[in-house]
């Protein structure tokens, strides 16, 4: 037993002295490799230039539509000089390029970094000034506001609302029958009339604050918001409107989180919708005012015709009681003049009375007396 123990140490030693003759070896010949062969050839790498940069005037934060520029929105960036444009405001060329911007106001809205230009930015004391805030294609209208209808005075420009109208609606019931109005209902409705409308100005304010700072309200009377050539006649005729049937319109502020979801970062594309055509309804109202006028003038007609269809047959009838009534006068007239007829004949036909005694004719003293010999019933009695 203990011959094989010893047996296997002495075949572990020889196997690792094998390894470490062989393991010398290999480093011996790895070192004996020349250097130069070993290391890899150099590559030649070409010489970039740096890029030419101006120094050129960039929003320093994100600028919305019609927001008047302070020192804080701007700051000098530098930019390829192949990429720069002669519209935009470089340091060293364009002097007093800061002075000019600070004050003005925005035409368009602006990423932070990106280059301002002349055609994005309009000095707010020259004139024109709404005129080149509004997009192609629209027009500016305005629309009376209060703390209540303007959002407490929080809508600011820039800001897109949705434009609502509350008015008194009468609801007239008519007869189908007669065509005329039985009676009338009035309540109180409020609608829609567009969406995210953008708001340009509150008052003649174009800025986002009443001193230029940021979140301060714009308490006003009236907000100039944007439309196309069809929404500002809508506009006027729900301004006129609300002033016939005792109503008013309201701004109601759209979150601009909501508008980005919806519309993507680039909302300055929005364009306001219109939801209620008030012409629409404005032409069915008068149309079916019309319709209601044509059925009571057929429904008067008729009431004519029927009219003078009853007098007609009133007067017919008055007229053929007339004609019996002469009819019977004339029949009576003609029996009355038979009858009258009928006893001259039996007058003429009957026999002529007897004489009557004229008495004896007496002279008395020179005059001539007639006396008469009267029977009575009692001269009668008398006598017998």
């Amino acid at each position: 037993m203990r011959g094989v123990r010893i047996l296997i140490l002495a075949s572990a030693s020889v196997a690792a002295m094998a390894a470490m003759w062989l393991m010398r070896g290999a480093i011996e010949s790895r070192a004996n490799i020349p250097v130069e062969a070993a290391a890899p050839k150099p590559v030649d790498k070409p010489v970039v230039e740096a890029p030419k940069t101006v120094d050129v005037l960039v929003a320093a934060r994100d600028i919305p539509i019609g927001r008047t520029l302070s020192g804080e929105d701007i700051k000098w960036q530098a930019f390829p000089v192949d990429a720069a444009s002669d519209y935009f405001y470089l340091k060293g060329e364009d002097e007093g390029a800061i002075d000019i911007v600070i004050g003005a106001a925005s035409r368009a809205s602006m990423r932070a970094g990106e280059p301002l230009s002349t055609d994005k930015v309009i000095d707010l004391q020259g004139s024109g000034v709404m005129a080149s805030l509004l997009r192609k294609g629209m027009r500016a209208s305005a629309v009376p506001i209060s703390d209540v209808t303007g959002a407490g005075g929080f809508i600011l420009p820039g800001d897109y609302v949705d434009v609502l109208l509350t008015r008194q609606i009468a609801i007239e019931e008519f007869n189908p029958t007669t065509g005329e109005v039985d009676r009338t209902i009035t309540h109180n409705q409020t609608e829609t009339v567009m969406e995210t409308v953008r708001v340009l100005a509150i008052d003649q304010r174009l800025r986002e604050g009443s001193n230029g700072e940021d979140g301060a309200t714009a308490v006003g009377n009236t907000a100039t918001i944007e439309l196309n050539p069809e929404q500002v006649e809508l506009v006027a005729l729900t301004r006129q409107i609300a002033k016939q049937e005792r109503g008013f319109l309201t701004l109601s502020l759209r979150s601009f989180s909501e508008l980005v979801e919806e519309y993507g970062e680039d909302v300055d594309k929005i364009l306001p919708k219109t939801v209620l055509d008030l012409q629409a309804l404005a032409r069915a109202k008068v149309e079916k005012a019309r319709e209601m006028r044509e059925l009571a003038e057929g429904f008067r007609r008729e009431q004519e015709a029927y009219e003078l269809e009853r007098r007609k047959r009133e007067e017919e009838e008055r007229l053929r009681l007339a004609e019996e009534e002469r009819q019977r006068a004339v029949e009576a007239a003609n029996a009355a003049a038979n009858a009258k007829a009928a006893t001259v004949e039996a007058a003429a036909a009957a026999p002529p009375p007897p004489p009557e005694d004229d008495g004896v004719v007496l002279v008395r003293n020179g005059a001539a007396i007639v006396v008469r010999t009267t029977n009575t019933d009692s001269n009668a009695g008398g006598n017998q």
